[in-house]
C-alpha cells in the first residue's frame, strides 16, 4: 500500500511562536495565545500537505503528518513561580488535547482524505509529595489522532508518553543524583525530576482514557513511536504491553536531539522510519529498513518552506 508522509520542520528551542510574555499577563492567557498560534499554523500546513499528497501520491491510503518533540511547550523561562508551574501543567493537560481534536474536526476525511496526526509532544511536570522526599514526575507525551474514527462527534486519540527523561528536557540540567535530574526553571528554585516516567500509554474512550495505545489506525500498517531518548535506551519489546498491535511496519522518531543510529538493530518488521527532530533549525528525514537495519534514505520534497513530503510503499 502507498502511504504519504508529511513532516513539519519546526525549531523547538527558538520557535517562531515563542513570543515574550507581556508584563502582567497571566500564565494561562500567555499559554492560550501561544497554543492558538501553533494550531492555526498546523491547520494551514496540513491542508497544504493533504492537497499536495492527493496530487502527487495518487492512490495513497492515508497521510501521516508529524510534529517534533516539545512542539506545544512555551519556554520554561517564562514561568515565574512554582504556583505558575502547577497552573501551566494543568492547562497543558486540559488545552492541548482540545486543540489537537479541533484540527481533525476542521479536516473532514471526505475533503482531505484520511489523515493520521502525530502531534509532536508536550512535556509537563506533576508534583509528587512534599519536602525533601518530594519530586516531579514527567508526562512528556505525543497525542495521535485521525480524522476518520470518531466517538459520537469527538475524534478518538491515543497518548504515547516518553519513558526516559533527558537532561535537556526542561532546559539544561543543573545537577543529578541516582534516579533524578535537577532543573532550574525560574529564579533560584531548583526542581527535582524523576529520570524515568511512570506514565503509561492510553487511549481516549467515552470521556476518559484507558487501555492501550491504538496503532491500527491504518489497516495493514501498524506503527510505533519513540520519543527521543527512548529510541536509544528502550529494550526491544519493553513496552509491548502498552500497544494494541506489535510488529510495527512504520516507526516514528519524534525528537529534539536524537539522530538515527544506522548501526542499530531495529525490530525486523519495520520497513520505514520517520524522524522529526526539533533541535537547532529542525530536521526531518525518512529512511528505509531491511532486516532491522537502515539501508537508505527516502527522498522528500520540501513544500511551503518547512513541509517535507514523501511517500513509502508498505507491504
Amino acid at each position: 500500500m502507498l502511504v504519504s508522509i508529511a513532516s513539519l520542520r519546526q525549531p523547538t528551542y527558538k520557535s517562531q511562536f515563542s513570543q515574550l510574555r507581556i508584563p502582567g499577563q497571566s500564565i494561562d492567557d500567555y499559554l492560550a495565545s501561544e497554543l492558538e498560534a501553533r494550531v492555526e499554523h498546523i491547520r494551514r500546513k496540513i491542508k497544504i500537505a493533504a492537497k499536495s499528497a492527493r496530487e502527487d501520491h495518487e492512490g495513497a491510503v492515508c497521510l501521516f503528518f508529524t510534529l517534533p518533540e516539545f512542539f506545544w511547550n512555551i519556554p520554561w523561562g517564562e514561568v515565574e513561580s512554582e504556583d505558575e508551574l502547577h497552573a501551566l501543567n494543568s492547562a497543558y493537560l486540559e488545552r492541548v488535547p482540545k486543540y489537537v481534536a479541533s484540527l481533525m474536526k476542521d479536516l473532514p476525511v471526505e475533503r482531505y482524505g484520511k489523515i493520521v496526526l502525530l502531534a509532536g509532544s508536550c512535556a509537563t511536570l506533576i508534583k509528587i509529595g512534599e519536602g525533601e522526599t518530594g519530586y516531579y514526575d514527567v508526562i512528556n507525551y505525543s497525542l495521535v489522532i485521525t480524522n476518520k474514527e470518531y466517538e459520537v462527534d469527538i475524534p478518538l486519540m491515543s497518548m504515547w508518553p516518553k519513558r526516559y527523561v533527558s537532561g535537556i528536557d526542561f532546559g539544561k540540567h543543573v545537577g543529578s543524583s541516582e534516579g533524578y535530574w535537577y532543573f532550574s526553571l525560574f529564579g533560584d528554585v531548583v526542581v527535582r525530576v524523576k529520570d524515568v516516567s511512570s506514565v503509561r500509554a492510553e487511549h481516549s474512550y467515552f470521556g476518559g482514557y484507558e487501555g492501550k495505545f491504538i496503532n491500527s489506525l491504518v489497516s495493514g500498517c501498524p506503527f510505533g513511536i519513540n520519543l527521543c531518548l527512548d529510541y536509544a535506551v528502550l529494550k526491544d519489546g519493553e513496552r509491548d504491553k502498552e500497544i494494541e498491535l506489535t510488529g510495527a511496519k512504520i516507526d516514528f522518531l519524534i525528537a529534539c536531539g536524537m539522530d538515527f543510529n544506522r548501526g542499530k538493530r531495529h525490530p525486523s518488521t519495520i520497513q520505514y522510519s520517520i524522524r522529526n527532530d526539533g533541535m537547532g533549525e529542525g530536521e526531518c528525514e525518512v529512511v528505509k529498513l531491511e532486516a532491522g537495519l537502515i539501508v537508505g534514505d527516502v527522498p522528500s520534497v520540501v513544500i511551503d518552506d518547512s513541509l517535507h513530503l514523501a511517500s513509502v510503499q508498505i507491504v
